[in-house]
């Protein structure tokens, strides 16, 4: 059969018993109690009262000043190094303050301090192997260096030295 009908069944049969309806009261709400100690009190500062040495303006100019002084002669990778603190920082500093860093090597050749005696010693070789008839190809592969090197010490020194060898 239906529920409804069933349970409207129960209740007729209920109330015929003499059954009688009872209404609860429902939930009320109560606070919670008050504290019945003190508000707890600020945490007192240990050791010495800081000392200020001007606004953070002059302080964030002051330290801007040094790192000025110090891209003149580094770049931003030794910079943040030395102090400790991120690139992106000292680039956001530099361009807010107008200032640059000196530019890194990044890959490019630097030059020894033993290279003009190295080049002077590899052209004298050059020249006596011109002399002994050899082309410009087999003293490459004699001395063991590259084509590039090669043509750089014959500019260099202006020595004359066919790309081929002389036909007699």
């Amino acid at each position: 059969m239906n529920q409804s009908i069933d349970l409207e069944a129960a209740k007729a049969a209920f109330f015929a018993s003499g059954g009688q309806l009872i209404v609860l009261e429902g939930f009320t709400y109560r606070p919670l109690p008050q504290r019945k100690h003190p508000e707890p009190a600020p945490k007192k500062r240990r050791g010495p009262p800081p000392v200020q040495h001007g606004t953070r303006q002059e302080k964030a100019q002051a330290r801007a000043d040094m790192v000025a002084k110090m891209a003149e002669t580094m770049t931003c990778r030794e910079a943040a190094q030395e102090l400790k603190v991120s690139q992106s920082s000292l680039w956001d500093m530099a361009k807010r303050h107008g200032f640059a860093f000196v530019s890194g090597n990044r890959g490019k050749h630097i030059e020894k301090p033993d290279v003009e005696a190295r080049d002077a010693k590899l052209a004298d070789r050059i020249r006596a192997l011109r002399d002994a008839g050899l082309s410009r190809n087999s003293a490459t592969l004699k001395l063991e260096i590259g084509h590039t090197t090669m043509s750089r010490i014959i500019k260099k020194f202006g020595i004359d030295f066919p790309l081929k060898k002389r036909r007699r």
